[in-house]
């Protein structure tokens, strides 16, 4: 059940994702009395998920974000960060939701939406190993054994990153349209929690929206490639 809840959801997250952050402008009772303990503490954790996801992206990539909307992977990757960690981009993830509602300060996203994207992330990655497990049969179960789902073995981080050079442009190929998200979100909920002034927000919109755009026209041009 958990499976075939997980394959749903990757084929309708793009759709229903959106629609769940939205959560987080929801007038609620506040984690911290003070603001600026939120979005200290929001904010670190956010990067340190932006890190995660860059780090994943500029070390190994691959294509296992689906295809069609559904569930797929060309080759299985066990080398540098996915030696200690199955699902490092879903950690990544999980530590960009978590950081976006202590920035928010929403003890009603943190107590109802931050668990429930929990729950959707263990659904994915339960479809995903099953997919994995057909695809790739032995293998994949011989690295299941040796790695957890989630949270990384840091005893082996040295060894995940010896080797490897970081390709910033294939990180910024990747994830210009996420990064986009993010900033924006930091802004917005900058403003909504008037910490930040309308001038200064949509100014710092703006640029980002330039940058985002730049980015698109080099990457259509075949300027930016990825290798």
């Amino acid at each position: 059940m958990l499976v075939k809840f997980g394959n749903w959801i990757f084929h309708y997250r793009n759709f229903l994702f959106p629609v769940f952050y939205l959560t987080l402008f929801i007038p609620t009772p506040h984690l911290f009395a003070d603001t600026s303990i939120s979005l200290t503490i929001g904010a670190i954790i956010i990067f340190l998920g932006m890190f995660t996801r860059s780090v994943t992206i500029g070390l190994v990539y691959i294509q296992r974000g689906g295809k069609n909307r559904r569930i797929h992977a060309s080759k299985l990757v066990t080398e540098g960060i996915y030696s200690v960690c199955r699902n490092p981009m879903y950690l990544g993830n999980l530590l960009l939701l978590l950081g976006f509602g202590i920035f928010a300060n929403s003890v009603l996203y943190l107590a109802i939406m931050f668990p429930l994207f929990g729950l959707i992330y263990l659904g994915i990655i339960k479809a995903e190993e099953a997919f994995l497990t057909n695809e790739f049969g032995d293998e994949y179960v011989a690295y299941k054994k040796k790695t957890f789902a989630i949270i990384p073995k840091l005893g082996g981080l040295g060894k995940a990153f010896s080797g490897y050079e970081f390709n910033f442009t294939r990180v910024v190929i990747r994830e210009y349209n996420s990064l986009f998200i993010y900033f924006s979100g930091i802004l917005l909920l900058a403003y909504h929690q008037q910490v930040m002034s309308l001038k200064t927000s949509a100014t710092a919109l703006v640029i980002i929206l330039v940058i985002y755009l730049v980015v698109k026209v080099l990457k259509r041009k075949k300027i930016l490639v990825a290798s």
